[in-house]
């Protein structure tokens, strides 16, 4: 049995008991997606699984599911049931009115983000007990994987413990410009570059912190009731965990972290980098986007969804996720609001109206990529994950054919 055929029975299996439908009608829809338009079968799934809510009038938790006994070390693909015994390593101020619970889950094999909707009227889980959960949703974004708690899972409290530490793993001694993962625990010594105003009164603190190796941002949550950093001191941190967000990774400072000042000096490093070259590729998810509104989270917005508040009223954006070629390797840039107004020429009030005019978002990066594609620029800003920030570029040279461009790039 293929993908796809394996794929819409389970599909039918969902829907067969509210929509008229045959294996053969999903197969189909699936099929279109995965061999004609080359979705990955997964995405197809999704898709093809989002269509059928719609048309049955049903939330995407009422689906439910066979669940079947995890491990967390085990979740690896999203929208699937499972069974959990795990430990509450930590909670989280929430930072929307529709999420009850938001926190740290481990057992023996690793540690998974949980979220727990309000409208799912569920018992409150507390930091350091025990729980079987039944009839979870696996959830995935960018490559990170949660579970989601919703009105079909049955919490049962276990009067037993599990060897998790508290701290969800062993923290490792790591350079800043070392941290290429989420949710590691690391122990770092670093300079407090600069502090910014919280934006959310469950922030204590942000800003950023670095070392010889460079720099990323650090988040210290009002609960966790640790001291006050100062700008400009340097610190011991012992017990952070990485996060990331659109390939820009930080740290999160928690009620397990330790802190010491050090009467030390430290030079902090400047990770920007100038990248020249031919700019070969828009990549999806450029031109004119919806970020989601709540407080803090500037999530994209997918099929209108964020990944962490689920379905909101978008706010629009502007951006460009571009590829330059440099003759020697590939630089995934990214062009903010501002950088895109200046570097397509359009402005977010122009786009918006082109894509109410032609009643199709999609029309604005296409513009944007006739505009700009093949093109030679300069371009400087601070290595985030994979991404380069566009925070000051320069056009050397207008478009060209995109094919003769790479190849010239490559000859260089």
């Amino acid at each position: 049995m293929t993908d796809v055929q394996q794929h819409a029975e389970q599909i039918h299996d969902q829907f067969s008991d509210t929509l008229d439908i045959t294996v053969t009608d999903v197969e189909e829809r699936l099929d279109t997606l995965v061999n004609e338009y080359k979705v990955p079968a997964e995405e197809a799934r999704r898709s093809v699984t989002s269509s059928y809510l719609d048309e049955a009038g049903m939330d995407r938790e009422e689906l439910g599911g066979e669940s079947e006994e995890r491990t967390v070390e085990t979740i690896a693909t999203p929208e699937e049931w499972v069974d959990l015994t795990v430990k509450v390593l930590q909670l989280w101020e929430p930072r929307s009115e529709s999420i009850a619970q938001v926190g740290l889950l481990g057992d023996e094999t690793g540690t998974v983000k949980f979220t727990a909707w309000a409208t799912s009227d569920l018992p409150e889980l507390e930091e350091g007990s025990v729980y079987r959960l039944e009839n979870v949703v696996t959830d995935e974004y960018e490559g990170r994987f949660s579970v989601k708690l919703n009105r079909t899972t049955t919490i049962e409290e276990l009067d037993e413990e599990l060897d998790v530490p508290e701290s969800g793993g062993d923290s490792e001694d790591r350079e800043i410009g070392a941290i290429d993962a989420p949710e590691e625990w690391v122990n770092v010594t670093a300079k407090i570059t600069q502090l910014w105003e919280p934006r959310s009164e469950s922030v204590g603190q942000v800003g950023l912190l670095g070392d010889p190796s460079g720099t990323l941002k650090f988040t210290k949550w009002a609960k966790s009731d640790l001291p006050e950093l100062e700008e400009g001191s340097v610190y011991r941190l012992e017990n952070v965990v990485t996060d990331e967000y659109e390939g820009q990774f930080s740290v999160k400072l928690n009620r397990t972290t330790t802190i010491e000042e050090l009467d030390e000096d430290l030079e902090a490093g400047d990770d920007a980098i100038t990248v020249e070259g031919a700019l070969v590729d828009i990549q999806r998810g450029s031109g004119l986007i919806k970020r989601c509104p709540e407080e803090d989270c500037t999530r994209v917005l997918q099929n209108g969804r964020c990944s962490e508040h689920g379905e909101v009223e978008g706010e629009f954006d502007l951006r460009v996720k571009a590829v330059i070629d440099d003759g020697n390797a590939v630089h995934e840039t990214i062009f903010d609001r501002e950088a895109t107004e200046e570097l397509a020429g359009i402005s977010l009030d122009e786009a918006k109206e082109m894509a109410m005019d032609a009643l199709d978002t999609s029309v604005v990066a296409d513009e944007i990529r006739e505009g700009v594609l093949g093109g030679y620029y300069r371009v400087e800003g601070p290595t985030l994950g994979r991404y380069v920030l566009a925070n000051e570029f320069e056009r050397l040279g207008g478009p060209t054919d995109a094919e003769e461009t790479l190849i010239k790039a490559r000859s260089l």
